[in-house]
């Protein structure tokens, strides 16, 4: 082993220290500030663990941008449903790129590609986060319609709301029911509805939740039959299920053609800049490479963008 593999590993092992350290230091001087903050607000401990810290909108500016953007990454992580700590799975993402950034440093002995390569696995454990986001994500829409009716029929029997979401809480499985869970807890602090469903949409930012949300809203200050109102809300989010699924098998084709055509262009660049750089640097240095190279770029953000708004639907 040449001292130049030598140094290259001691370098590749500081370098990972020192970035989890820094996050490490951010992170606990972040939840520092955030415990103040809710001293000084007169949270207890169980409010700090149950409920997100959004009391009222002037906080949400709160930290600056790193506290935002820590407080942003928390709660997209929160709707993953992973049962792990957001700084664990920060320190993880950073983990698998800084590994695959030393592996491809020793295996080629480029800083570029070695670069290449930390953004790509870190950007992969982010994609597989938004993948488990949106599978929990759609797991809820599938139940809502029957958690409606359970709520419907609970209300009706003589249940009062409260008892009918600890009910809801207690026998629909996961992913909705430690939600309603949770949601029940924070009924029993005392907590609003009003509070206490904001914080749900924020967990699980489905319209279908929201819409929830709202019907038990209004029907908390104005009254009416919340039964009816339910079995009718049920009645209407499987209606916009049953035309996701069609709109989905109906485009299904087209979808699978856009992505296979949209994942050839940059595959074939990352093949041609790792095992044949001498022809991808004589493409890029020369104008007319440059011009071609930037112009494919751009259509190809232009084609993705434009499939994804023919084949989003809003209803």
């Amino acid at each position: 082993m040449t001292h130049r593999v030598v140094l290259l590993i001691l370098s590749f092992l500081i370098c990972s220290f020192l970035g989890t350290f820094f996050v490490l230091l951010a992170q606990r001087l972040w939840g520092r500030r955030q415990m103040r903050m809710e001293q000084r607000l007169g949270l207890g401990p169980t409010q700090r663990r149950d409920t997100p810290l959004q009391i009222s909108p002037e906080f949400d500016d709160a930290g600056g941008l790193a506290g935002r953007v820590n407080r942003g990454f928390s709660r997209f992580f929160a709707q993953t449903g992973i049962d792990m700590a957001p700084d664990t799975a920060f320190l993880v993402a950073a983990a698998v790129g800084l590994l695959l950034c030393g592996t491809v440093l020793l295996w080629r002995d480029d800083m570029l590609e070695a670069a290449g390569a930390l953004a790509f696995g870190f950007l992969s454990v982010i994609a597989y986060f938004r993948y488990r986001r949106a599978k929990r994500l759609a797991e809820i829409q599938e139940q809502l319609p029957d958690v409606m009716e359970l709520l419907a029929r609970a209300v009706r029997a003589g249940e009062s709301l409260d008892q009918a979401v600890q009910l809801v809480g207690a026998t629909v499985p996961k992913p909705l029911g430690p939600e309603f869970s949770r949601l029940a807890r924070q009924l029993e602090m005392g907590l609003s509805v009003d509070a206490a469903m904001r914080a749900m949409t924020r967990r699980a930012p489905v319209t279908e939740i929201r819409i929830l949300a709202s019907t038990l809203m209004v029907q908390r200050e104005t009254g009416g039959s919340l039964p009816i109102t339910l079995e009718r809300l049920s009645a209407v989010i499987r209606d916009r299920l049953s035309y996701h699924r069609q709109f989905r098998a109906a485009t299904g084709a087209g979808r699978v053609s856009t992505l296979l055509i949209g994942v050839a262009g940059p595959l074939i660049a990352v093949y041609l800049f790792v095992f044949q750089r001498d022809y991808f640097n004589k493409f890029t240095e020369s104008y007319p490479g440059q011009l071609l190279l930037g112009t494919a770029i751009v259509l190809q953000i232009i084609g993705f963008l434009w499939i994804y708004r023919l084949l989003k639907s809003d209803y």
